[in-house]
């Protein structure tokens, strides 16, 4: 996928690749989670000489971009090249002769705005520090207003949509594997495996094996595929019992009068943003659930609509005793089970409040599955088979996302 690399990081190429042949190393992007934005931050190394960098994590995003003047390496893509093609789905960009201009957009501030394709030297460490991938991989120059609405310390964002220039999918090239990638979100520090085709030597069989998977399906925009990743959900149930719902809403070609259908995941979202009348399912569904389990209900805060009071609640492994919510997926048999911790916000010393909020009468998507949600569950993208595994809650195992952290895994064998 890239250029012209000069002899040096050819060289450093071939080291690399030496190295992790035949190795159950695995490389790693690690995760923080900034407390003032919630938003997930990935740190990176980049350009010559290599220093590291922040990046917003934006799992259904097109691709990597950064702010002009991050390096001062980075080499301008043709507007004509292979490349550029791939990075524009094939279609005109840039004018004859000139580069590849291409379109940067910063979800988290709802921005967007003309950058140039380039490509420069990209670095991750493994697990075990090891070893080290340096590639030149592309990505885009963007312009610094784009910047707007991020955490301070943050530089660009790194999309890890469906696409051929998203970093997973320029590692995997480079490599010659398969295309698939995990994530495992956390509070505190999570991880990105941009290469994780041996899922026991990552999390350990105990839990690769307890994955669950389903379709990632595949929604068109135009002509084109959306890179981002959607999953069909076919019912919602609250302590077992089917919410009443529009089914049309849930599926992804659904929606009507404006609004969109069907499940999309999101790093970009906090918490999980449902249509209107699927909202208000959800919450009548929790409270008269809630009552059962004579759970007392308080004020709302700020965002969430449904609140409880904490003095006597259960505390488990999974966080607060509630009602388990489950959304059903392919069949009755497979569903994706939130506990308390994913489903409760502790939002001051006296409550937790149902983690959803009204996504509105014509959402994009009826379903937006937010970061929340997907906190210490282990997911594992095949991009190669359009296929998602998704784990329970690790927490039911006394685990964590964060204990996969480079700086924790050595603590534990250090």
């Amino acid at each position: 996928m890239a250029g012209t690399h000069s002899p040096f990081l050819l060289l450093l190429l071939l080291c690399f690749l030496t190295l992790f042949h035949g190795s159950t190393f695995s490389l790693v992007i690690p995760l923080t989670k900034d407390s003032v934005t919630n938003h997930y931050l990935a740190t990176v190394y980049h350009g010559s000489p290599i220093k590291p960098l922040h990046l917003a994590v934006d799992l259904g995003g097109q691709s990597l971009w950064m702010a002009c003047g991050a390096s001062s390496s980075s080499r301008s893509i043709p507007s004509r090249s292979i490349q550029c093609i791939a990075a524009t789905g094939g279609g005109r960009s840039g004018s004859v002769g000139g580069v590849c201009d291409v379109i940067a957009r910063n979800p988290f501030g709802d921005l967007e705005g003309k950058a140039v394709l380039v490509e420069d030297t990209v670095a991750l460490r493994s697990l075990d520090r090891s070893t080290a991938a340096v590639i030149v991989a592309l990505h885009s120059c963007a312009p610094r207003f784009l910047l707007q609405g991020l955490a301070k310390s943050v530089k660009g964002i790194l999309g890890l949509g469906r696409n051929q220039i998203s970093l997973p999918a320029q590692i995997a090239t480079e490599l010659g594997s398969h295309r698939r990638f995990s994530i495992c979100l956390s509070s505190t520090n999570g991880v990105v495996f941009p290469d994780s085709g041996s899922q026991d030597s990552v999390y350990g069989s105990e839990i690769s094996s307890s994955l669950t998977y389903t379709p990632i399906l595949t929604k068109k925009i135009d002509a084109s595929q959306s890179p981002e990743y959607f999953i069909n959900v076919k019912a919602i149930k609250v302590d077992g019992n089917r919410l009443d719902l529009n089914k049309s809403l849930l599926d992804l070609d659904g929606g009507g009068d404006g609004g969109g259908g069907g499940t999309r995941l999101s790093t970009v979202v906090p918490y999980t943003a449902l249509e209107s009348s699927i909202f208000n399912s959800l919450i009548a569904a929790f409270r008269a659930a809630a009552a059962a389990m004579n759970m007392k209900e308080v004020a709302p805060v700020a965002l969430f609509e449904a609140c409880f009071e904490s003095e006597n609640m259960e505390m488990t492994a999974t966080g607060p005793k509630v009602p388990e919510i489950e959304l059903i997926l392919q069949s009755e048999m497979v569903g994706w089970k939130i506990n308390g911790r994913n489903s409760m916000v502790k939002v001051n010393d006296e409550a937790f409040c149902l983690g959803f909020v009204d996504g509105g009468l014509k959402p994009r998507n009826a379903i937006v599955l937010g970061g929340y949600q997907m906190e210490d569950i282990v997911l594992d993208f095949d991009m190669g088979t359009s296929m998602l595994g998704f784990s329970s809650s690790l927490l039911q195992r006394k685990r964590s996302c964060s204990e996969f952290s480079p700086e924790n895994l050595l603590k534990r064998t250090g």
